[in-house]
Parts: structure tokens; sequence; C-alpha cells
């Protein structure tokens, strides 16, 4: 991405009071903190594969990752990689000497994508440079923690999709649970745990779950919705053939994924899609973004006897959809490379390419969001297919709530509008958006 030819300028921490200046100033330090924390707590206890203790090891890790978060506070520059046996260690690297070329990369000075992909980037590296922990999920337990504390919601959504797993009395009650689906999929986003750094993850829960109970009265907090221009598209398109592909590139674990797969189930039981790809994070992300190690889990633990009998019969479900192939996890490497979107054509042709096969793409989360419009200071007015620069490889659509200081689409007046409800908009979570573009128009 060369700074001289973007339409606008990046989103930075050099903006004092903005949500970048916020995330470099308080949450990436909470979150290298609570890794840390985690780390001291527990490194008598952590063993690798082998069931080797690793704590000599992990005083290692403990002094870079302290090292890091001092050198975030004091806007020290970035490192490059370390550990050259990653698949995406040469991109990476790559992307870090061409920003070097522009500017000086310095944690409040740098664009904000780049720094907080950067972050999670190299405490990976940090973990790849050791014998036994290459493989190791810092985030591990907080995901769980996460994971146990949403069960009572799960259990809601998944009564609910049971429901309209039944016969469809009509296309309109079809669509209704579609659009609804949809929702529940889009609010349990905000189970987004590297947001709410520095909160307890009850906090979270309760956030998201205050959601999901009251969908008819969010549906005014969607500030931009086009589900119903995503229900039109999918029901006029040709439904006959094997071939027509659900893409999700998967964001958060636990609830938001609970939710993701009750959607796909969904359009899987009622032939709306013949496959479903999953798209999950190579490596830790973000705090609590889906591995595919922790979705293999989730449909495990679901699958045992500890979970309720509705939740059990779906993670049965998923379990057959993956064995029959019907349903696939993937990773790729472009996810966690600080790049937005508009370069997978260049930067990674096959992937684009496989994207363009599907019938229906869904982003889901922040960064997507962020990656979709390449982190600028949009007008906020600007329209979605603009935003995009030309990412088109098949029918998209987003599913977001904001928590970042980017957004399109929104009608003259309407951003006016919203700061004088609430001047936190853009960065709260209480808002959110339901875009879709169709390349074939």
């Amino acid at each position: 991405m060369d700074l001289k030819t973007l339409p606008y300028a990046p989103l930075s921490a050099q903006v004092k009071g903005s949500y970048a200046y916020k995330t470099v100033k308080d949450r990436l330090p909470v979150i290298l903190t609570k890794v840390i924390d985690y780390l001291c707590r527990e490194k008598h206890n952590i063993v690798n594969s082998d069931g080797q203790l690793c704590s000599d090891e992990l005083k290692t890790i403990i002094g870079k990752l302290s090292q890091l978060r001092s050198e975030m506070l004091t806007n020290k520059p970035l490192w490059p990689l370390v550990s050259a046996g990653s698949p995406d260690f040469q991109k990476w690297n790559s992307c870090h000497s061409a920003w070097l070329e522009t500017a000086e990369l310095k944690w409040f000075e740098s664009p904000w994508l780049y720094v907080e992909c950067h972050l999670y980037r190299v405490v990976e590296d940090i973990f790849e440079q050791s014998t036994h922990l290459k493989e190791f999920d810092w985030f591990t337990s907080q995901k769980r923690d996460s994971f146990l504390m949403s069960q009572e919601a799960m259990e809601k959504v998944a009564t609910f999709t049971s429901h309209c797993l039944l016969p469809q009395e009509s296309t309109a009650t079809l669509k209704h649970n579609f659009i609804q689906l949809l929702e529940i999929s889009l609010w349990g986003n905000r189970n987004d745990l590297s947001f709410f750094a520095g909160s307890p993850v009850e906090d979270t829960i309760k956030s998201t779950n205050g959601c999901l109970d009251n969908l008819e009265h969010l549906k005014s907090n969607i500030i931009v919705n086009h589900s119903e221009d995503v229900w039109n598209y999918i029901d006029q398109s040709p439904k006959n053939g094997e071939n027509r592909i659900l893409t999700i590139i998967l964001d958060n674990g636990a609830l938001e994924l609970i939710s993701d797969l009750c959607l796909a189930t969904f359009c899987s039981t009622h032939n709306i899609f013949s496959h479903v790809r999953f798209y999950v994070k190579r490596i830790p992300w973000f705090v609590s973004d889906v591995t595919a190690k922790d979705f293999r889990w989730t449909l495990e633990h679901l699958n045992g006897s500890d979970s309720s009998p509705v939740l059990q019969q779906l993670s049965a479900k998923w379990l057959h959809f993956l064995d029959t192939r019907q349903w696939e996890v993937v990773e790729e490497e472009f996810w966690t490379l600080p790049l937005p979107y508009s370069a997978m054509k260049k930067e990674d042709k096959a992937l684009y390419e496989k994207l363009s096969h599907s019938q229906l793409i869904i982003f889901k989360g922040d960064l997507n969001y962020r990656k979709l419009g390449a982190d600028l200071h949009w007008p906020t007015t600007t329209s979605f297919n603009e935003f995009l620069q030309g990412f088109n490889p098949a029918p998209l659509v987003t599913l977001r709530t904001i928590k970042a200081e980017i957004v399109c689409g929104l009608a003259s007046g309407q951003e006016e509008d919203l700061l004088k409800t609430a001047e936190d908009w853009m960065y709260s979570g209480d808002y959110a958006v339901i875009q879709f573009a169709n390349c074939f128009d």
C-alpha cells in the first residue's frame, strides 16, 4: 500500500483523542499485560505437546513481551520479524521494508492498521523463537472463559435456530428467519475480547447478551441495513447445481462463532447454499479471533455431555457437515497480513480466485471492515463500492458492530444526527452496519 497514492490518510494514533490513539496508548498495553500476567501466573503449569514443562523458556518470552510493551508506550520503532520458519515471514518483512521507504515505523506515528496487526504478529514471532512453545496460543484461557460464560446465550440462539430448521411455511417465513439469523450473527460481533480490553470477560458477555435479547429494538441502531438486498440477491440466484458456495470470513469465537454457525446451518438445511467455507486465523489474533483449533474445540465441547440437548444436537449436525465436507474450515495467511483487501488480487491471486467462486461472501467484524476500506479517513457518505477500491471477487456483505472511526455509506446529514445522539457512536460498538455489494451490478 503506497501512502502517496491513497485517496485519504490512514487512521493513526498520531491524532490524540482518536480511538486509534486510545488503542495504542491504553488497549494494546492492557492486552499485553494480561498475556504477561497469565504467563507469570501459569509458568509452572504450562507444558508443550510432549508434556514437558516450559518455565525456563517462558522467562525469556516474558522478558521480550515486557520489552515490547515498554517500547510501545514510549513510541519506539517497530521490530521486523526474526523467526524465518513461518510461511508469512518474507511477506511480513517485505511489508515492513516497504513502509520504511515512506517513513520510520513507530507505534504512535504509523498507520493504525499496520501497528495493531504488527503487535499480534510480533508476539507470535516471540513464541516462534522458542523451542517448545512455537504453537502455544496465549489467548486460549481468555477465549475458553468467554465461551463458558456464554452458555445461556448460546442456548437461546440454538433454540431459535432449531425452530428455523423446520420446514418453512412460505418464502416470506424463510426470508424472515434468514434476516433474523443475519442480525443475530451481526450483534454476536460485540463478543470481541480485544475491544473490551481491561474489562472483565463477564462484562463482554453481558453486553453481547443484551443485544441478542433486544434484536427488534436494535434495528434502529443498524445505521446502514442492506439485509433486504442480501436476501433479494440470494432469492433471485439460481438454485440448481452443487457449487453454491457461502464463504464466511470469521471473526471472534464463543458466542459470535455460534451465531455464525447457526446462520450457516439454516442456509445448509434449506439448501440456500450447497457448501459453506469458513476462513479462520492461522495464528492467535486480536485476542478472541477463531483459529482452526478453536473451531474444532468448540464443536467437540458442545457435543459433550455437559452441553444442553439443543446445543448437543446442533453440534452433532455441525460435525456431520464437516465430516461429509459440506462444510470446510480453511486457513490462509492473507487474513493475518497487515494489508487491505484491495491488495489481494495482486498479493494473493490464488485466494482472490478462490473467493470468486463463492455465491456470497460474509465478512464478519470490525477488522475485516477496516481492511475492506484500507483503514482510511473516508468521508462517511462514501459509497460502499468506492470504499472497496476494486475488491469485488464475488457478491459480499459485511456484518460489523462499529468499533473504529471508519464507516461509509451514510446518507447526507446522518453522521451529524448520530453525533447528537451519541458522541462515541463510531467506537462504542452500539451501532452496526449490514452492507452489501454485488460485483455483478
